[in-house]
């Protein structure tokens, strides 16, 4: 069962919070001020801590302040509570390592927070390092028009560039001086009688003069 830390001097207040964590499965340690507030931290070892700015006495800062000194402590969630909404006390809370929610507030947003404070999200697997000189690429069925010659066969095209050209235009621009081709269909241009037809060609990029997708009329 998760130990929650409350500081806080307004009782209703303490009465709403008591019956939320109790409701959530949580058991709740309430103090009204930083003494307490420190008893009970050091002797109750919560899992995290509730705290209000407005105490009587030192105010919440002080404990906050005290708690990320302490090595002890190092880690432990805290929500600061307060009905203060100035910038800057937002910006001191996230400072501080702190979660920060505005009074009057819903129950329901603090158990998030506590929530999302004990579990926090996994870590993301690091992303796999990438090869630059590596594309993913899709094979699509292009005709290519030399001087003399008409190539038709599959190359491998950049799938994230939406449109024929772009793509192309990715691959004419790689670090290589030649287009892998498969399923290579070779015609003489003028009377489209067939010259070779082998599984695999490169044709040199300086020779191609344009290109098609397959499905599109070639000219």
């Amino acid at each position: 069962m998760p130990k929650i830390l409350v500081v806080e001097d307004e009782q209703s207040v303490v009465a709403i919070l008591r019956y939320h964590l109790e409701s959530a499965g949580m058991e709740g340690f309430f103090a009204s001020d930083v003494q307490d507030g420190w008893r009970l931290l050091t002797g109750e070892s919560p899992d995290a801590a509730v705290i209000d700015i407005g105490l009587p006495g030192a105010d919440g800062w002080t404990l906050i302040e005290k708690l990320r000194d302490d090595s002890r402590f190092d880690g432990l969630p805290v929500v600061v509570l307060t009905g203060l909404i100035e910038p800057e006390i937002v910006r001191r809370a996230g400072s501080l390592g702190c979660e920060y929610l505005s009074k009057p507030f819903a129950a329901s947003a603090l158990l998030t927070k506590i929530r999302d404070a004990l579990s926090p999200a996994p870590p993301r697997a690091p992303e796999p390092r990438q090869d630059p000189n590596k594309v993913e690429l899709v094979v699509v069925g292009v005709v290519m028009l030399l001087d003399h010659y008409q190539v038709e066969g599959k190359v491998h095209l950049p799938p994230e560039l939406s449109r024929f050209s772009d793509a192309w235009e990715s691959l004419i621009r790689d670090n290589r001086d030649y287009v892998p081709v498969t399923d290579v269909r070779v015609t003489v241009r003028d009377g489209h009688s067939v010259v070779a037809s082998p599984s695999f060609m490169e044709v040199r990029k300086a020779d191609v003069r344009a290109v098609f997708p397959q499905d599109s009329p070639v000219g």
